[in-house]
C-alpha cells in the first residue's frame, strides 16, 4: 500500500513571499495531500512590510509600514490576488467582495524638478488601456511580459510625447480632439473653415501662427516611426530584425527632435511658461526613450539578461548611451532609484546608485502595464492584500504558528541540508498553538490589530502590562518556551521567507559552510524607512492640490519630492473603513514615506529602548518636514495662507484632524495625534540593489543547501528590484523549487523577458 504521510515544510517568516511560496504550494487538492505546511511568524501578524495594524484605543485607525500599491505592471501580483479573490469567494455585501473591487487604478502620478533654481509639478500621465487580468488568460499576460512588448512600448511612449505636442500646433480643439484619439490628421479637402463640423468630417487643420515649422518636423517624425512600429504592434509573431529597425529608427527620430526642442527652449521659445515647459519636458522624454532603445540594442539587450549590465550604475548606463545632462538630472531618471529607495545609507543628501539592468527592467517593465498605470488597495494593505492570502491559506489547511520566533539556523555541512533550526516561543496560545485567531473587526472587515490580543495569551496580562514590542528585534519579553525543531521530525523542508537584513543574524553557520551564501550576506545592501500618516480636517483640493487636471483621477501621489519622505499620497479611502464618529470624521488621510539615514551597523545589542529613541528622531523630523515644505505639498495649507499672516512654508498644524473634538491642542502639539514609525529591525529593512550586487544574489533552487529553498524580494527572481512583485515572484521560484520545476517551465510571467535571437538562416 501506498504511503499516505506528508512531506512536512516549514516556512520561516511570513512577508508576501512566504505566503505566496505556501499558496502556490496548496493550489490543488493533489498539493495539499502531498504536503503538511506550517509557517513560524514572530508576534501577532503576518505581513512583512505590508502588515498593517489597527489601533484599538484610537478609532481603529490603519496604521501602515509605508506607502504600498502595485504598478500595473504587476503582471505576477496581480494574478496571484486575482486568484485569491475567486478562491475566497466572498459574498457581494462585502467591503472588499472581489479582486475587481479591492484594487482601483490612476492614470497618473505628479513628479517634482527643478527648473531654473525652482519646484515643479511635473504631472505624468499616461493613457489607459482595456487590458484587464480577469479578462485575459497567463499566455496573453506572458505575451505582454515580453521585450518585444516593453521595446515596443518604449517607441510608443516616444510617439505619445510627440503626438501630444504635434496636437497642440492645430488651433481647434476638436481637430485636436480627433487627432489624439485616432493618431492621424484628418483629412480637410482643402477647407479650413472657422468652426468645424465633424458630423459632416470636415475639420479645421490650420496651425498656430509660428508653428508651421514645428508643426511639419514633428509630422515627419510620424511618418517616419508609425509605418515601422504599427506593422509590429498587429504581428502575431515579431520579427527581431523588424524590431530593431524600428528601435534605431525611432531613437535616431527622437534624439533629432529632443535636439530641436532644446534649440528653441534655449532661445526662449514658447508662448507663455506653460508652452516652454510643454516643449522642455517633451524633449527631455524624447531624449529618455531613444536613450534606452539605444542602449537596449548596443547591448544586445533583446536577447540577453538585463543582469548583463548590473555592473553599471544606472546613470553611468544612461551617459553611455546618449542622455543630456538635463535628461540626468530630470525625474524622468530620478523617479526609478526614488522609488526603490536606492539612496546610500538611505541618505537622500547623497546620490542615488542603482544597477542599470535593475533600473532598466523595471523602467522599461513599468510602461507594459494592465488598465490603468497605477493599481492602489481599496483598504490597507492588510485588508486587501495579506488577510485574503491567509484566509486561503487556512482554509486550504496551512499552518500559522504565531508568537514563534526563529533565533538560529543551521545546517550539516557533510549533507549540505538544514538540520535544525531554534525558536524562541513567545507566548502561549489559550486554546493551543495554532488556533489564534488574529483578527478584529471593522466596518466588515477582518483587520490585523496593532498588538497581540492578550486575552488569547495564557501570558496576556504580564505581556500587555510589560508594554513589550514582540516585533522588535531588540525585545526583551523573556520567552516562554525554547525549542529545536529538527530535520525528519518536524520538518523534511525549509523555506526561509525572513528578509536578508535578518538572515545576517540567523544563518551564520549557513555562511560558514557555503561560500556562495556568505557572499549573499556580504553583498546585500539593505536601507531603513520612515512614514508618517497624517489625518486632516480638509481635503487636499481644499488645500490648493491641483495635480494635473480634473478629467483625471488626480489623486495626490508623487513618489520623488525634494527630501525625505519623497514618497506622498492621498489614502483618504482608508478612513471609511476606521471607527471615527460621524460628527467628527477626518476628511483626508495623507501618508507620506521615505528614507532615514543611518550609519549605525546593527549589532543586536543596541538594547531594546534603541527602536524608541528612533521613533522619536522620526517624529522631528516628520514636523520638520511639514514646517518647511507643507507650502510646497499644499500651497493652500500653510499658516500665511490659512490665517493671513504668518509662515509661508510650514503647514498650518491646526489642519490635523485630533483624536477628539475640541481638544484645546494648538500648532505643533497637534502631531502628537498623528502616526509615524521608523522601520529598524534587520528583516523590516529595504533591499537596495547598487551596481555589481545582483551577481551574488541566490535562486531559490540554487541555494546550496538540498533542503533550503528562499523567498523574498531579495533574492535572484528576474526582477530584482524591491516590491511586491518581486516578492511573488520569489514566492512562486520557491514553491517551484521544492516542485522540481526547473526555469524553463516557470510559472512566474515575465521571468527572463528576452526574445528569441534571430538566425543566419533566410537574412537578405
Amino acid at each position: 500500500m501506498a504511503s499516505t504521510k506528508k512531506e512536512k515544510i516549514a516556512i520561516l517568516g511570513a512577508g508576501p513571499s512566504a505566503l505566496v511560496a505556501a499558496f502556490r504550494l496548496t493550489e490543488t487538492p493533489a498539493l495539499r495531500k502531498k504536503y503538511d505546511i506550517t509557517i513560524y511568524q514572530q508576534g501577532w501578524r503576518v505581513g512583512g512590510k505590508c502588515a498593517t495594524g489597527r489601533d484599538l484605543d484610537k478609532h481603529m485607525r490603519v496604521y501602515e509600514h509605508g506607502i504600498h500599491g502595485f504598478l500595473g505592471c504587476y503582471f505576477n501580483a496581480l494574478s496571484v490576488m486575482m486568484d485569491a479573490f475567486n478562491e475566497l469567494k466572498r459574498k457581494p455585501s462585502h467591503p472588499l467582495p472581489d479582486f475587481k473591487q479591492a484594487f482601483y487604478g490612476m492614470s497618473g502620478v505628479i513628479r517634482y524638478e527643478m527648473d531654473d533654481g525652482a519646484i515643479k509639478k511635473w504631472p505624468i500621465q499616461v493613457p489607459t488601456n482595456s487590458l484587464h487580468r480577469e479578462d485575459l488568460t497567463t499566455d496573453q499576460v506572458k505575451r505582454l511580459a515580453s521585450m518585444d512588448t516593453y521595446s515596443l512600448n518604449m517607441i510608443q511612449l516616444g510617439l505619445g510625447f510627440i503626438l501630444q505636442a504635434y496636437v497642440k500646433t492645430f488651433r481647434n480643439p476638436i481637430t485636436q480632439k480627433f487627432i489624439a484619439e485616432n493618431f492621424m490628421v484628418p483629412p480637410s479637402d482643402g477647407h479650413h473653415p472657422m468652426n468645424t463640423d465633424p458630423a459632416r468630417k470636415i475639420y479645421d487643420v490650420r496651425i498656430v501662427d509660428g508653428k508651421e515649422e514645428i508643426n511639419q518636423g514633428l509630422k515627419q517624425a510620424l511618418d517616419a516611426v508609425l509605418p515601422l512600429f504599427v506593422p509590429l504592434t498587429k504581428a502575431k509573431k515579431i520579427d527581431p530584425k523588424k524590431l530593431e529597425v524600428a528601435m534605431k529608427t525611432a531613437a535616431t527620430v527622437f534624439n533629432g527632435l529632443s535636439f530641436k526642442f532644446g534649440i528653441i527652449v534655449k532661445a526662449n521659445g514658447g508662448s507663455s511658461e506653460a508652452e516652454r515647459d510643454r516643449i522642455r519636458r517633451a524633449g527631455l522624454a524624447l531624449n529618455f526613450v531613444a536613450t534606452i532603445l539605444t542602449g537596449v540594442l548596443k547591448d544586445r539587450l533583446l536577447y540577453e539578461n538585463f543582469s548583463k549590465i548590473d555592473r553599471y550604475d544606472h546613470r553611468e548606463w544612461l551617459e553611455k548611451h546618449g542622455a543630456t545632462p538635463q535628461t540626468i538630472n530630470s525625474p524622468l531618471t530620478s523617479s526609478t532609484p526614488n522609488i526603490t529607495y536606492q539612496y546610500p545609507d538611505g541618505d537622500s543628501t547623497r546620490q542615488p546608485i542603482m544597477a542599470a539592468g535593475a533600473y532598466l527592467h523595471w523602467t522599461m517593465m513599468s510602461f507594459t502595464y494592465l488598465g490603468e498605470f497605477i493599481q492602489l488597495f481599496e483598504a490597507g494593505s492588510g485588508e486587501t492584500l495579506i488577510a485574503p492570502l491567509h484566509e486561503v491559506l487556512q482554509k486550504r489547511g496551512v499552518k500559522f504558528a504565531f508568537f514563534h520566533t526563529i533565533t538560529d539556523i543551521r545546517c550539516n555541512s557533510r549533507t549540505m541540508m538544514i538540520n535544525e533550526f531554534d525558536v524562541d516561543v513567545q507566548a502561549t496560545v489559550n486554546k493551543g498553538k495554532y488556533a489564534y485567531d488574529p483578527y478584529v473587526r471593522v466596518k466588515g472587515l477582518d483587520c490585523w490589530p496593532d498588538r497581540p490580543l492578550y486575552g488569547q495569551l495564557k501570558e496576556g496580562k504580564a505581556l500587555k502590562a510589560s508594554g513589550a514590542d514582540l516585533e522588535s528585534f531588540w525585545c526583551d519579553w523573556k520567552p516562554v518556551k525554547q525549542k529545536t525543531l529538527k530535520c525528519g521530525k518536524d520538518f523534511d523542508r525549509v523555506i526561509i521567507g525572513i528578509s536578508v537584513g535578518g538572515l545576517k543574524f540567523l544563518t551564520k553557520n549557513l555562511a560558514n559552510a557555503n561560500p556562495d551564501w556568505r557572499k549573499m550576506l556580504q553583498n546585500s545592501v539593505t536601507v531603513s524607512t520612515q512614514a508618517m500618516q497624517i489625518w486632516m480636517n480638509k481635503t487636499p483640493w481644499d488645500l490648493g492640490w491641483n495635480g494635473y487636471s480634473n478629467t483625471y483621477d488626480d489623486y495626490l501621489l508623487s513618489a520623488n519630492f525634494m527630501t525625505q519622505p519623497n514618497g506622498q499620497g492621498d489614502f483618504t479611502k482608508y478612513i471609511k473603513y476606521e471607527n471615527w464618529p460621524k460628527s467628527h470624521t477626518p476628511a483626508s488621510l495623507l501618508l507620506l514615506c521615505g528614507t532615514i539615514p543611518f550609519y549605525h551597523k546593527i549589532t543586536g545589542k543596541e538594547g531594546a529602548d534603541f527602536p524608541r529613541k528612533l521613533t522619536e528622531q522620526v517624529k522631528h523630523q516628520s514636523i520638520q518636514f511639514l514646517q518647511s515644505n507643507g507650502g510646497s505639498m499644499l500651497p493652500g495649507a500653510t499658516v500665511a495662507t490659512r490665517q493671513g499672516y504668518g509662515d509661508p512654508f510650514s503647514l498650518d498644524f491646526n489642519l490635523l484632524h485630533g483624536l477628539t473634538p475640541n481638544d484645546g491642542k494648538e500648532g505643533v502639539e497637534r502631531f502628537d495625534d498623528q502616526y509615524w514609525r521608523v522601520n529598524i529591525n534587520p528583516s523590516d529593512n529595504y533591499v537596495s540593489t547598487p551596481p555589481g550586487s545582483t551577481r551574488y544574489r541566490l535562486f531559490a533552487n540554487k541555494t546550496g543547501f538540498k533542503n533550503l529553498s528562499i523567498a523574498g524580494d531579495w533574492t535572484a527572481n528576474g526582477l530584482n528590484v524591491g516590491s511586491m512583485e518581486g516578492s511573488v515572484r520569489s514566492g512562486i521560484l520557491a514553491a517551484e523549487a521544492i516542485l522540481g520545476i526547473p526555469h524553463s517551465r516557470t510559472g512566474v510571467i515575465g521571468f527572463n523577458p528576452t526574445i528569441k535571437k534571430p538566425t543566419s538562416k533566410g537574412r537578405r
